[in-house]
């Protein structure tokens, strides 16, 4: 129950940050205003934005089950990964889904640091869009390289290693395996499982663009 409760507690932050301090439809009307190579007749803009206004409302729903079926997923990615070790014995699923909570934590602060440097910034709908705070892909102008590295680009960054250690570390506290275990069974499936969402995305992204 806690666990649910701290995913809640994750969704309501990320929606109050975002409410008070970004001002996405203003970031969207500009974007629209900007297509200089087609108009958009006002009651099409007018129409998009009311839709957006109310989808808005159920934000904070969809974002605690994201954040639900992600944790579920890694839970289950990190038995496989006991299960294939012939570790799995006296691990209940439960246990992992609370390591997969905790450790979303880092995350979330990833989004909030997201919101408030977007927030004092200069960006366009599309640059914050594909924005990720301490990434790889900051080092780069994103209008300038293939939109196939973008997804590859932000991947790579310091949360989502300081994520990989806090994994490994309340794996190792819930299962009482030792350091290496630990970090061979999380390290081994996880980024297996990551190899494969990120094959997945790219090969999507070379099909819809």
């Amino acid at each position: 129950m806690r666990t649910l409760l701290l995913l809640v507690f994750y969704s309501i932050s990320l929606f109050l940050i975002s409410y008070f301090l970004l001002d996405v439809e203003g970031m969207v009307v500009n974007a629209f205003a900007g297509q200089t190579e087609m108009e958009i007749p006002e009651n099409v803009l007018l129409d998009a934005l009311e839709d957006m206004r109310y989808w808005n409302k159920f934000s904070v729903l969809f974002t605690f089950l994201l954040l639900l079926v992600k944790c579920c997923l890694i839970a289950l990615i990190l038995y496989a990964g006991l299960f294939f070790a012939n570790l799995h014995r006296e691990v209940k699923l439960a246990r992992l889904f609370k390591v997969a909570v905790f450790s979303e934590s880092i995350l979330v602060i990833a989004g909030l640091v997201k919101v408030v440097i977007v927030s004092v910034g200069d960006f366009t709908y599309s640059e914050f869009a594909v924005f990720y705070p301490l990434s790889v892909l900051t080092l780069f102008d994103p209008s300038e390289i293939n939109s196939l590295l973008i997804y590859p680009l932000q991947l790579v960054n310091l949360f989502e290693l300081v994520y990989c250690f806090l994994l490994v570390f309340f794996f190792q506290n819930e299962t009482g395996l030792s350091w290496g275990d630990s970090a061979r069974v999380v390290l081994t499936s996880y980024l297996f499982a990551l190899v494969f969402w990120l094959v997945l995305i790219l090969f999507l992204t070379l099909n819809f663009t």
